[in-house]
């Protein structure tokens, strides 16, 4: 640097003895802009560049038109806005370059000395502008602008050195958009002539052995010939020997040798390589001081190199190294910075492979929006698109392992199938966007293939292994991604077997695992890969043969994968599951103990890998616990309570209900899993912790809704501040989660079936994320509190207990191991009753029955299909629990059957005997309500702190109507109610649109529907009322109120407490479970469609009963006695079916 300092400074004297008019002034000016513009290369001071510039301009203007030296002050200022370019992404710079650089090349005809040096500074600023662009005619002119340049550089001319070394550059470049290996051998040849040409001691001897290095390094990506590899860092480290410490280009030399290491450590898996990389591309980011132009590339290079470590060790301080470093890479590359895009990927990959470690759904959000971003700034054209589809692609797809969202996984087909079109044949990355492609399509077919497999269509799997073949045809022998081809056509052929059962399928397997294994030696970073694949697929192997070698060979694989995989890599509850299924198959086959014993060890420690995601923790423990229970282990009940801890925290990382109730909804959402771990607890006589686990497990969206309104009251009391911190982050908790997903607010990537798009769904991801975050760190501030210790935990039965306070509570259970009514009281222990071991597969035909009947059209087969259920019920169910209650008949009970069950009528079951010529029901002995929970229950009954008791009096009742020609009898209902009753609001007609409806429920104590009902067989959350003006106040638009007075609703709607039969059979999801949520403590639904004519003499009746006398108790209380007694008036009303006496139930207090 002493050295350039001397000469800017001696440049400046020199300029300053050229005043103006001097006619050696311009080229005084040039000289010092150039060497301003080297120091500039060396330090990245932005005003030197500046300076630079500005110097140039001047000395172009000083030679007009017709100047000797016009071309020359041309090119120089061409060749410092291009490079100011390079530093800030300003296409204008660019332009200008090409600009400048034409004017200079029309200046020198063909004789011209200077032409060539024109052809070449031209060439570079196309070259450039297809970096940007993508536009192939740049690169091809820019191409035969050089060859041009050549020509007129023969043998012996002092710059032919300068013109092989740029024209090979560009033939690189070239080979990486068609991938025609002649275009890379080229290249070769050419760098390897101007090597010749640069013997030792020429100043850029140095730069042609990183060149030609950086050329074979790229055949060796491509043939995976190791002596390319080895002559590459050969070159690199006869580079850097002629860059000693303190010379100029010291850095570039470290951080290209560093890569070259690295890809050998990559190869042969030493990790005396990749140490080496690490410390070079450290020496290298300390010679890029802050504002050095090439600190970014060090940052990038550093991070890569850590995180490959990482990898490795799974030192947790390397990823977050990683991070940090991508991060100031970034910040380097402002918005409108060409290499934006490389840092937004770079960056995206580091934060993703922290979430594979952490299972932060915020990271792979994150990942998301950066490579999202990444995409925008790479628009058809550019030449790196298909690398970002390509990654967008594969978060998406791992997005879609995570949340279980078919979208996803559609969506990274789509780019997937984006990328390869952008990569035809001879495309360098064809091979990788082949086996992507087939990655994804093979995981839509295990999505869908059950399916696919009945209708003889198996066109996914059938593509996913012909793209795979495909993609391991363009691999010659040797190239680095040979043995994850293999790997992944050998798991194609494995996923065939398992569907057509296809013995040679599977052998095939098996040698393509084998084949990748070979070439994984010991040391290679995904040999633990490849051997877990391998023993999978020889224990399938046995399945099939039952040769015991197989199996063998299968658990010592298993063991050698899982020594690789040191505690903290996120693949190690994989692998501890498969090792425990390997083991559980020999204690299958030989009754060993201890065989058993290992593996229920492997399944406990892989479900309590915290560092696993927790999808896979999930479907571990639930494993261990099957396990576990045939063999009556003591560790059951243990594998069943993490199960259901970790289905919570699985499902609470989805940032709204309705993407929760996918998850419940998909095959991962394990629907019996609650009634599954109470029936154990049943079994071993716990009957109290059976409930507990059912309370725990059911109605997680319920759950975790309510749990957002927990009051706080004495909280407040004890510490304001930390409870107004909690219901802060807990009020847009539920804003977030409640938050509709049918209005889209951008264009971008929209999901086709919610209409939400993409970049809206990452946001609310991350947002979630940030505010469970916070909720957390709260809460156990909160518990840390004395007297708060259980705050928001799961309740105990000893809690539990109060929902029995005013009468018993029945629970209902099924699952296939067992059904048993469950009766919990105030003061007692639960009593169990064990129902008939055939009402496992009764049950669910009472409800086929149920649905049977009713979807008829003859009214007499319709009655009889509902009484021959009533009458199950009452002879496999209800009468035993009778016999069983030990309370006094016209009191009242609550019925809370769990799973399908929730969709019998078990308040009307029957008959149980005839008095006066007529049928005795249940409801004729007790006064039966339901309950989604106990907890349900025990709120509804709470007083609510600062609210007035409103009912005592008179309630002020608002009344929604809508009549229609279906329903003719609606304005006899409303006149009903409204009779001699001045407290009664009624929207009617055009006056109940959506917006009145809501507006008006908040100053009303009671609540009357007296309109359609409708179930949206897809989305429960979009169950709703029909309104004015063909609008609906939905299940969703409920749930979003917060309803303080509420107290009383009464739902005379059809379906209004009907329920879709779906995959999350726990979730109790219905209309009149929505009102009991938002603060109505007693809810009157149907549980069908209701008959027109019945709703005024119901409302009739009712209301008469309502109001029949003053009394202290609470008004809303008498609703199950008044429903009861009015349905006993309208049994005997001659033609009334038991289709419409039974309909109607009573919810909550």
């Amino acid at each position: 640097m002493e050295n350039l300092e001397e000469s800017i400074a001696k440049f400046r004297d020199a300029l300053d003895l050229c005043p103006p008019g001097y006619p050696e002034r311009p080229s005084s000016l040039n000289n010092l802009g150039n060497a301003v513009r080297t120091r500039f290369e060396q330090t990245g001071r932005m005003e030197d560049l500046e300076e630079s510039i500005a110097l140039h301009r001047d000395a172009l203007e000083l030679s007009p038109p017709g100047h000797p030296h016009r071309s020359s002050s041309l090119n120089n200022l061409a060749v410092a806005v291009r490079t100011r370019f390079g530093q800030t992404g300003r296409i204008e710079d660019l332009e200008e370059s090409i600009a400048l650089c034409h004017d200079a090349l029309d200046l020198c005809p063909h004789e011209h000395a200077d032409r060539s040096t024109c052809f070449d500074n031209l060439a570079n600023g196309l070259l450039s502008q297809f970096m940007q662009a993508g536009r192939m005619e740049d690169l091809e002119q820019s191409i035969t602008l050089l060859r041009d340049a050549l020509d007129l550089r023969p043998p012996g001319h002092p710059n032919r050195s300068a013109s092989l070394n740029s024209l090979a550059v560009a033939m690189s470049t070239l080979f990486e958009q068609t991938g025609q290996m002649e275009d890379l051998e080229e290249s070769i040849v050419l760098h390897r002539d101007a090597l010749d040409l640069r013997p030792p001691g020429h100043p850029l001897r140095s730069t042609s052995f990183n060149n030609l290095a950086g050329a074979v390094l790229t055949r060796f990506d491509q043939t995976g010939r190791m002596e390319d590899l080895e002559e590459a860092i050969v070159l690199h480290r006869d580079a850097l020997e002629l860059h000693p410490p303190g010379h100029p280009h010291r850095s570039g030399s470290l951080s290209n040798l560093a890569a070259a290491v690295q890809t050998r450590f990559e190869q042969a898996g030493r990790m005396e390589d990749l140490e080496e990389s690490i410390a070079l591309h450290r020496d290298a980011l300390e010679l890029r001081p802050p504002g050095h132009p090439d600190r970014s590339s060090s940052l990038n290079n550093l991070a890569g190199a850590v995180l490959t470590r990482f990898e490795q060790t799974g030192r947790m301080e390397d990823l977050e190294e990683s991070i940090v470093l991508h991060r100031d890479a970034l910040e380097l590359h402002p918005p409108g910075h060409p290499d934006r895009s490389s840092s937004l990927n770079n960056l995206a990959g580091a934060v993703w492979t922290r979430f594979k470690q952490t299972d932060r759904m915020e990271d792979l959000k994150e990942a998301i929006v950066l490579l999202r971003d990444a995409l925008e700034l790479r628009p058809p054209g550019h030449p790196d698109r298909s690398a970002s589809l390509s990654n967008l692609g594969e978060a998406m797809q791992t997005c879609f392992e995570q949340a279980g969202r078919i979208e996803d996984l559609e969506e990274a087909i789509v780019l997937h199938r984006d990328a390869l079109e952008l990569r035809p044949p001879g495309h360098p990355d064809r091979s990788s966007s082949l086996n992507n492609l087939a990655v994804a399509l093979r995981t839509r077919f295990k999505q869908t293939g059950q399916k696919i497999l009945q209708t003889g269509q198996m066109e996914d799997l059938e593509e996913s292994i012909v793209l795979h073949h495909d993609a391991l045809q363009l691999l010659p022998p040797g190239h680095p991604d040979h043995s994850e081809f293999l790997s992944n056509l050998g798991e194609a052929m494995q996923t065939c077997f398992e569907q057509i059962v296809r013995i040679e399928d599977l052998e095939e397997a098996i040698v393509l695992h084998r084949d990748a294994l070979e070439l994984r030696p010991p040391g290679h970073p995904d040999r633990s890969s490849s051997l877990n694949n391998l023993a999978v697929a020889v224990r399938t192997r046995f399945k099939q043969t039952g040769q015991m070698e197989d199996l063998e060979e299968s658990i010592v694989l298993h063991r050698d994968a899982l020594r690789l995989l040191p505690p903290g890599h996120p693949d190690r509850s994989e692998f501890l599951s498969n090792l425990g299924r390997a083991m559980r198959t020999r204690f299958a086959k030989t009754g060993r103990m201890d065989d058993l014993e290992e593996s229920l060890h492997y399944y406990e420690e892989g479900a309590d890998h915290v560092f696993s995601n927790t999808l896979m923790r999930l479907s571990v423990a639930v494993r261990w616990a099957a396990l576990a229970r045939s063999q009556r282990h003591v560790s059951t009940v243990k594998a069943y309570r993490l199960a259901l801890s970790l289905l919570e925290s699985w499902l609470v990382k989805s940032p709204t209900v309705q993407m929760q109730h996918k998850i419940l909804s998909g095959k991962n959402g394990y629907p019996t899993l609650a009634s599954d771990a109470a029936s154990y607890a049943i079994e071993i006589g716990d009957v109290a912790q059976a409930v507990e686990m059912l309370e725990q497990g059911r109605a997680l969206i319920w759950s975790q809704l309510r749990g957002f309104r927990t009051p706080i009251e004495q909280l407040r009391e004890v510490n304001k501040g930390l409870a107004d911190r909690f219901l802060t982050t807990s009020r847009e908790l539920e804003s977030l989660a409640t938050s509709s997903e049918s209005k889209p607010t951008t264009s971008i990537a929209q999901d086709s079936a919610t209409g939400v798009s993409q970049k809206l769904v990452d946001e609310m991801y991350s947002r979630k994320r940030r505010l469970a975050s916070e909720l957390e760190a709260i809460v156990a501030e909160i518990r840390a509190t004395s007297g708060f210790e259980d705050f928001l935990r799961a309740r105990r039965f000893s809690v539990l207990q109060e929902a029995a306070v005013e009468g018993p509570v029945i629970i209902i259970t099924h699952s296939d191991y067992r059904s048993d009514a469950l009766i919990v009281l105030h003061d007692r222990p639960p009593v169990n009753i064990q129902l008939d071991s055939d009402f496992n597969d009764h049950g669910p035909s009472l409800v086929k029955d149920l649905k049977t009947a009713l979807q008829t059209t003859e009214p007499d087969k319709c009655d009889a299909g509902i009484e021959s259920v009533l009458e199950s019920l009452w002879n496999r169910v209800v009468s035993r629990v009778v016999d069983k209650l030990g309370i006094e008949k016209q009191t009242r009970i609550w019925w809370c059957p769990t799973s399908l069950l929730s969709a019998l009528p078990f308040h009307a079951a029957g008959p149980i005997r005839v008095e006066n010529d007529r049928n005795q029901y249940l409801s004729d002995d007790y006064i039966s309500s339901y309950t989604p929970t106990l907890t349900a229950l025990i709120n509804a009954r709470k007083p609510k702190p600062g609210i007035r008791r409103p009912d005592i009096g008179r309630p002020r009742l608002l009344v929604v109507a809508l009549p229609d020609e279906l329903l003719l009898q609606v304005e006899n209902e409303v006149r009903a109610i409204r009779k001699k009753r001045d407290f009664v609001k009624c929207l009617v007609g055009e006056q109940a649109t959506r917006e009145a409806v809501i507006d008006k429920f908040r100053d009303h104590d009671w609540v009357h529907f007296a309109c359609h009902g409708q179930l949206n067989r897809e989305e429960p959350f979009l169950h709703a009322f029909k309104l004015a003006d063909k609008d609906r106040l939905t299940l969703l638009d409920i749930i979003q109120s917060n309803l303080p007075n509420a107290e009383f609703a009464f739902l005379s709607a059809c379906h209004s407490a009907g329920q879709t039969v779906g995959g999350a059979r726990e979730e109790v999801l219905h209309l009149s479970a929505a009102m009991q949520f938002c603060g109505f403590r007693s809810v009157i639904g149907t549980m069908w469609a209701m008959a027109d004519d019945d709703g005024p003499f119901i409302a009739r009746g009712f209301y008469k009963r309502m109001f029949a006398e003053d009394s202290s108790e609470l008004r809303f209380k008498r609703s199950a006695r008044a429903l009861r007694e009015t349905i006993q008036s309208l049994q005997k009303m001659p033609g009334v079916t038991v289709e419409r006496w039974v309909n109607l139930i009573h919810i909550g207090a």
